[in-house]
């Protein structure tokens, strides 16, 4: 599914429950909360490392990565290892090279929109291929926005 939205260099807007598949998709993320059926809230797309922090935060839970096969695992709720990723804000922990790059990345993204450049592609991103412009004729007819 990666490879097929990056060869087709869409935008896509996917709703995954299956945390490892969501981590490995994810570019970035929005983050709904509130209460069902009544009210909710969502966050303007960010980084994946900062909005699984926050996600994983509301949901009071800590992951790291397993050092033999880097998949995301559940740290046991207040064991040592909890609570020292609680205490220092890291509820999701990346391998150090992934986190420094996205880090630059959204560095770069934050100075570009400080400088007044960044408005476009934070709404390109949002938007994603759905709507009118959801299909191959779409994108095409869609140019001038």
């Amino acid at each position: 599914m990666k490879r097929w939205i990056l060869s087709c260099k869409r935008c896509a807007f996917i709703v995954e429950h299956d945390f490892i598949m969501a981590t490995y998709l994810a570019d970035k993320v929005i983050c709904f909360e509130g209460i069902p059926a009544k009210e909710s809230v969502c966050t303007s797309p960010e980084s994946m490392i900062s909005g699984m922090n926050k996600f994983l935060k509301m949901m009071e839970i800590t992951f790291r990565r397993d050092p033999t096969n880097f998949r995301p695992r559940i740290n046991k709720h207040n064991s040592q290892k909890d609570q020292e990723q609680k205490s220092a804000g890291n509820y999701f922990l990346m391998d150090a090279e992934k986190l420094s790059k996205e880090e630059e990345e959204e560095e770069k993204a934050m100075e570009a929109a400080a400088k007044g450049g960044g408005g476009k592609g934070g709404e390109a991103a949002a938007k994603g291929g759905g709507g009118k412009g959801g299909g191959k004729k779409g994108g095409k007819k869609d140019k001038d926005n």
